[in-house]
């Protein structure tokens, strides 16, 4: 009798209403399943973190050589715009040479011509005259930047003098400037007309 109430007796159930094996069996199956989803994930999370790794430090080294590429490009500017203007001053310089040379003739027919008409009593109401126009000429030159070469008791300097004649004075040291022929002028560093000078030379 007991061993057929035995047999008649449902297994044990759990609480759901499912055996506690399979339940347990179950409980397992999912977990791994999480696991391994939880492990794909992070590898793939992993993955695209050194994807994006990978592509920050290409943009990088991209940028780096871009920055390189403009500072060469900037300093490559400044120096063509450096070469450009030094270019178009020097152009400048020369043309503004140029044309004074061809004044200069008639700045120093001023020179003679006033000198001449000094001598001459007839000739003193045109002094005044000459004389004004030629400050006027000197003044257009000297506000193109154009200056006179010290010559007379200087020491004689063949960049800037030009030697026509070479005469004793035992009042003055060789070498140097005893009389001007003709004047000279230069513009900033250019020498435009170098003086015509006469030069001690005592030995």
């Amino acid at each position: 009798m007991a061993e057929e109430e035995k047999k008649a007796r449902p297994a044990e159930e759990t609480p759901e209403g499912a055996p506690a094996g399979a339940q347990d069996a179950q409980t397992e199956t999912d977990l791994s399943a999480a696991l391994s989803k939880a492990i794909e994930a992070e590898a793939a999370a992993e993955a695209r973190a050194k994807e994006l790794e990978d592509k920050a430090a290409g943009l990088e080294a991209k940028l780096s050589l871009a920055v390189q590429q403009y500072s060469r490009l900037q300093a490559d500017f400044d120096n063509f715009r450096r070469r450009t203007r030094a270019g178009e001053a020097e152009a400048k310089d020369k043309m503004t040479a140029d044309i004074v040379k061809e004044f200069l003739p008639v700045l120093d027919n001023f020179g003679l011509a006033l000198a001449h008409m000094s001598k001459d009593e007839a000739g003193a109401a045109y002094v005044k005259g000459f004389e004004m126009l030629r400050r006027q000429l000197e003044k257009v030159i000297a506000d193109l930047g154009v200056t006179e070469i010290a010559a007379e008791g200087a020491a004689f300097d063949p960049h800037f003098h030009e030697a026509v004649m070479q005469a004793p004075a035992p009042d003055k040291e060789d070498d140097t400037v005893a009389m001007v022929f003709q004047k000279g002028y230069v513009l900033k560093d250019r020498v435009i007309r170098p003086a015509k000078v006469q030069v001690v030379h005592n030995s």
